[in-house]
């Protein structure tokens, strides 16, 4: 019986952190080549908390003649929140269930993100990878943020828009839904009897 549900929040909850970055950065003049080139500079390092995102903004400085400020605060612009999954996330925390999100992301844009949709009012724990040290579709990922919501594996939900990670979550023990939209995920869950 499901009593607990971890999500990933870029591709469901709210917007993906690599996908505002080339927008972003074309908006700056900076190729979508280029853009991911940066991207896949840092963001490993970023993702495991062991570079900031001002390692990252740095090298993007140094690519445009935008003032970099300018740059950030489109970035920052561009971080959403789908507020229909807020509301369902609220409607299965009153349901009972423990909520946690686990999103690979830095500590930085995930603190943005808390803000922007209140995840602290709605969810038990919230992770970036960078606050525990692991990015997904690692174990240790998963296990940490169990442990926190006091979850058993066979008793929790994980949904991501990433095979992967729901395959690692699987592997754990875990039941898993890959996330396509708002709409088959409200019908999945229903399957499920979870809403």
């Amino acid at each position: 019986m499901i009593k607990n549900i971890i999500i990933d929040f870029g591709g469901v909850i709210g917007t993906d952190a690599d996908t505002i970055f080339t927008v972003v950065l074309s908006k700056h003049g900076i190729p979508k080549e280029s853009a991911l080139e940066i991207w896949n500079k840092h963001w490993d390092a970023m993702a495991n908390g062991s570079e900031h995102v001002e390692s990252v903004w740095k090298t993007v400085k140094e690519y445009t003649t935008s003032d970099i400020n300018n740059v950030i605060g489109d970035y920052h612009g561009l971080i959403d929140v789908n507020q229909n999954m807020l509301d369902l996330c609220s409607e299965m925390k009153k349901k009972g269930y423990k909520m946690g999100v686990l999103a690979n992301e830095t500590i930085e844009w995930m603190n943005i993100k808390r803000e922007k949709g209140k995840l602290n009012d709605i969810f038990d724990v919230v992770y970036s990878s960078a606050d525990i040290k692991f990015p997904k579709p690692q174990n240790e990922a998963y296990l940490k943020t169990l442990e926190s919501l006091n979850a058993k594996p066979e008793e929790t939900l994980f949904i991501d828009d990433h095979e992967r990670n729901i395959k690692a979550a699987e592997a754990l023990g875990m039941q898993g839904l890959v996330f396509k939209n708002i709409v088959q995920l409200k019908n999945d869950l229903s399957e499920i009897n979870v809403i």
